[in-house]
């Protein structure tokens, strides 16, 4: 009884991060692209046409009814021991088709061969990591274009991310993390835990790269 008492707590707090974890990964992204949308329609609707006005405000409407498909999908996987459905790939290509609707920076995405399973610890990891690397993009480095392509050999994973943005001081950036927004230091913590590195390049007005590279040797493959 007394291990059971200082167990539970311990699987409680598992528990609540792997929730918040859950709503941040598939909910986050979508606000996200809803409140940059309207932030550029406040400083464009008086030049825009009736026709962009109602074009814009379907994109709004659909991001908001993807959200809201998210969050019961979450809840649904949270209170179900199989989770099955659509790949993470999918779940990949969906994010990024709605950003870049919403932000109309064109985002190309080169996934790897469908026939490969990851962890979901890689899953989720390479998830948010292209996640908080296309909103730092879109919202602080101002871009037109991201290129995403993701490797996966029999023991390595290999995410490349660049874009064509304004860039930025990384080791400044790095240094004031806590107000900038960045998250790079999320980025980096994702990739260390599971044993791999993330290396971010950036030159101002030269854009920016980043490079994770995650170890699968010692991966067991997993369902999606």
């Amino acid at each position: 009884m007394a291990m059971q008492s200082k167990v539970e707590p311990y699987l409680l707090f598992e528990e609540r991060n792997r929730i918040a974890e859950e709503l941040h990964d598939r909910i986050c992204p979508h606000l996200f692209g809803i409140t940059y949308a309207v932030h550029s329609a406040e400083h464009d609707w008086e030049e825009m046409t009736s026709a962009q006005h109602l074009a814009l405000l379907r994109d709004i409407q659909e991001a908001a009814a993807e959200a809201t498909r998210e969050l019961r999908k979450t809840i649904y996987d949270l209170s179900v021991s199989d989770h099955g459905g659509a790949s993470w790939l999918g779940g990949v290509e969906s994010l990024l088709a709605s950003q870049a609707k919403l932000s109309g920076v064109r985002i190309r995405f080169r996934p790897p061969a469908p026939d490969r399973r990851l962890s979901v610890h890689h899953q989720k990891a390479l998830y948010r990591i292209i996640a908080e690397a296309i909103s730092n993009a879109i919202r602080h480095g101002e871009c037109t274009a991201i290129d995403i392509k993701l490797t996966l050999r029999p023991c390595s994973a290999t995410l490349r991310i660049s874009d064509n943005g304004k860039g930025f001081d990384v080791g400044g950036v790095l240094q004031r993390e806590e107000t900038s927004g960045f998250g790079l230091s999320n980025m980096k913590t994702l990739a260390a835990a599971l044993g791999g590195s993330l290396q971010i390049d950036s030159d101002e007005g030269g854009g920016t790269r980043i490079v994770a590279r995650l170890p699968l040797s010692d991966v067991r493959e997993e369902k999606n």
